[in-house]
């Protein structure tokens, strides 16, 4: 396949993946649907390669006929949006998570499958330019061997359920761990590099945001061959925005250790510093971006396929549902 026509479906967080589409060589026009009208116009201008806005996606897509579509909407709509998207010929960059639930995520895999398309998670993280150093050290073996890891996402939720409240709507379905604390969730699973065996965890409702689930939830995971991952999520942290420390990444493993961006090989005088690494969100995005349009014009493995994105919500879910039972989950497979 040559050059492609690439959509984009909301443009909140979508306005990044459209930066990424635009710096892309082989995309050749980009449209973009939106509700808010005169955000998608903006956003037009800004780039010569949108050259068509929309605010309804059926219409884009009956109109257009993308070849692919980067779905960045709420993300209890990924499986009907997703699905249009397949029916009408598209290949599908999702962004996280797969869905809210297990059978809205069994459903979008079946729906892509029955219409022989691509559909890719953006599961950012693993593309920022700081964490894949991090991944090839450790698959390298630079630190020995993995023993535990520690991901947490300390949040203030305030600014963000104020700008978009469907993030603490009912209707979203989502927790604090399958909601923005998949992120962490997924980046344990792809650092360990293998699968999560079963999971204890606790929540808690604690704090003055109002929110339909849990907001706090710490969750341990024991992945095959031994390795233990902690992941704690909050959506209730406060702290001096002018002084927020950073102690949210840890790996300890045989023969070394990371915190954060430091990292340390038995027998160094010292910590390697890879702080000057780009860890932005934009970065994350933009190597998704890319990695997908590679997969769609030249066939390239997904990096992130929807069945990888499935075992990281079901790791996510099954930690949920062992903090509401109060006992050990083993997490779902997709057979």
């Amino acid at each position: 396949m040559g050059s492609i026509k690439a959509a984009v479906v909301g443009l909140g967080l979508g306005q990044h993946f459209v930066r990424g589409l635009v710096g892309h060589p082989d995309v050749d026009r980009i449209v973009l649907v939106d509700l808010d009208a005169d955000r998608a116009e903006m956003v037009q201008r800004e780039h010569d390669k949108v050259d068509a806005v929309y605010e309804m996606i059926e219409v884009m897509l009956e109109k257009e006929r993308p070849d692919a579509v980067c779905v960045v909407t709420p993300d209890h709509l990924h499986r009907p949006h997703s699905t249009a998207c397949f029916e009408a010929g598209a290949h599908v960059l999702q962004t996280k998570p797969l869905a809210t639930n297990l059978e809205d995520a069994r459903a979008i895999l079946a729906a892509a499958k029955a219409t022989g398309k691509k559909v890719m998670v953006a599961h950012e993280r693993r593309f920022r330019p700081r964490f894949k150093r991090i991944k090839a050290i450790l698959d390298a073996g630079e630190v020995g061997d993995l023993i535990h890891l520690r991901i947490d996402a300390i949040q203030d939720k305030r600014g963000q359920f104020a700008r978009s409240p469907w993030y603490a709507s009912v209707e979203a379905g989502r927790s604090a761990l399958n909601g923005s604390g998949i992120h962490e969730v997924d980046l344990a699973r792809h650092f360990a590099g293998r699968p999560v065996e079963s999971v204890c965890a606790f929540a808690n409702r604690l704090g003055n945001l109002e929110f339909p689930r849990d907001k706090t939830t710490s969750a341990l995971f024991q992945f095959a061959g031994g390795v233990v991952g902690q992941v704690t999520v909050t959506y209730e942290a406060r702290w001096p925005r002018s002084n927020f420390l950073d102690d949210m990444f840890r790996v300890v493993a045989s023969e070394g250790m990371i915190v954060g961006p430091h990292v340390y090989r038995e027998g160094a005088e010292d910590w390697e510093d890879l702080s000057g690494l780009d860890n932005s969100t934009a970065s994350g995005i933009t190597g998704a971006v890319c990695a997908f349009v590679d997969s769609v014009v030249n066939n390239a493995p997904i990096a992130v396929t929807g069945e990888d994105a499935f075992d990281s919500l079901a790791a996510a879910c099954a930690a949920d549902t062992s903090a509401e039972r109060g006992e050990m989950v083993r997490p779902e497979t997709l057979d």
